[in-house]
């Protein structure tokens, strides 16, 4: 195996650990020796922690902090952080760098699958749902990017992550430094309330904007509390027109979304983005096992219609099969995996926490959630 990242990637992370790519799982030892202000970036590649994970993915290995990689590939499924990776920097000579960033936290959505230390927004939410002390919460903010400088003409791609990119603060002063500073391809995903236009225009190297979006309409609005769909809908085909931009999209696949992939997939095929990617949350009560066998079958017929018209959609081929696989794997899962009454009541909890410090109640936009909440075998 190859993994790109592995040989050109640095992502900083908001607890300012640098690491291979943003879905590296960080153990102790990792965090003690990689905190940005420890290490050479010039040379970091060549450490004896990265030459290690280096040699055993090339020997067909996966290292434990590549686990998300190694499920989702085991899917059948393109999309992995490697395979996004390797596809997307084929091309990178020896020095290229590609830079993940998270220079804030400052969040204006609180979404339901997201975690505290990526948006102040669900810390808040999660603070008064007593479910974190929000004080203890390790979400350091950048300010000040020079330390970059040494290799800022090495760095061809850059990953901006958030927080939310255009509403951040930090995430701000970074967008102005690169614009003085850098030439690379940026990458930046949104969560599509707010575009800085300004910018988007007169960046000098190459953008792509990734939205994410999980549903259409009054479902989004209650899985990305904080969205007002008119709002997200007009700024994705403002951003769509640009030409200067490529646009993609990234949905989280989760028990909150399986019944709304249909009407979002036939608003992508209309008029299909360069790239849909399809994640999975590392929560296990966001997976199928917290959906009762009773109601299956309805989630199964719902995705097998969302296949149908991936398959009668004109959009690139390797477009479709990714999609389809995506889809594919959830199909099986709702067929095979074990419902899991812990996990169902964990779900159930959480949304009722959620719902009651949101002051909102998910049956007023999802009817699925609201069938879910009551069904538990």
């Amino acid at each position: 195996m190859e993994c790109k990242f592995i040989k050109h990637g640095i992502a900083l992370s908001y607890d300012q650990i640098v690491k291979p790519c943003c879905a590296w799982q960080v153990s102790n030892s990792w965090s003690e020796n990689n905190h940005y202000q420890k290490i050479d970036f010039a040379t970091w590649h060549e450490s004896p922690q990265v030459t290690t994970v280096r040699q055993a993915i090339e020997s067909d290995q996966w290292p434990g902090s590549c686990s998300g990689c190694e499920r989702i590939e085991a899917q059948g499924r393109s999309d992995s952080m490697r395979g996004n990776g390797n596809h997307a920097y084929a091309d990178y000579n020896d020095n290229d760098i590609t830079l993940e960033i998270r220079p804030g936290n400052t969040c204006n959505f609180a979404c339901q699958t997201c975690w505290p230390e990526a948006s102040s927004r669900v810390a808040q939410y999660h603070s008064q749902a007593g479910l974190i002390d929000i004080k203890n919460l390790d979400s350091t903010r950048m300010d000040d990017f020079d330390f970059l400088l040494p290799i800022r003409d090495r760095i061809r791609n850059v990953v901006l992550l958030g927080g939310e990119p255009f509403y951040d603060k930090s995430c701000l002063r970074f967008l102005s430094w690169a614009q003085k500073n850098l030439q690379s391809h940026m990458m930046m995903f949104t969560n599509g309330s707010v575009i800085d236009t300004d910018f988007l225009h007169t960046y000098p190297g190459r953008l792509t904007v990734i939205f994410s979006l999980d549903a259409v309409g009054r479902p989004a609005e209650y899985i990305r509390h904080g969205t007002v769909w008119p709002e997200v809908l007009e700024n994705y085909h403002a951003v769509k027109s640009m030409a200067n931009i490529e646009l993609r999209v990234n949905i989280t696949c989760s028990v909150y979304n399986y019944m709304h992939l249909e009407p979002l997939i036939e608003l992508l095929c209309t008029d299909w983005p360069a790239v849909v990617s399809f994640g999975v949350p590392h929560q296990p009560y966001l997976t199928e096992q917290s959906i009762p066998w009773a109601l299956r079958d309805t989630v199964t017929q719902s995705l097998q219609r969302v296949i149908d018209q991936l398959t009668q959609a004109h959009i690139p081929t390797d477009q479709r099969s990714n999609a389809v696989n995506a889809v594919n794997s959830i199909i099986r899962n709702l067929g095979s995996v074990p419902f899991d009454a812990e996990q169902n009541q964990h779900f159930r909890k959480f949304i009722a926490q959620m719902d009651r410090v949101k002051q909102i109640r998910a049956g007023d936009y999802c009817d699925f959630l609201g069938r879910l909440q009551q069904e538990t075998a």
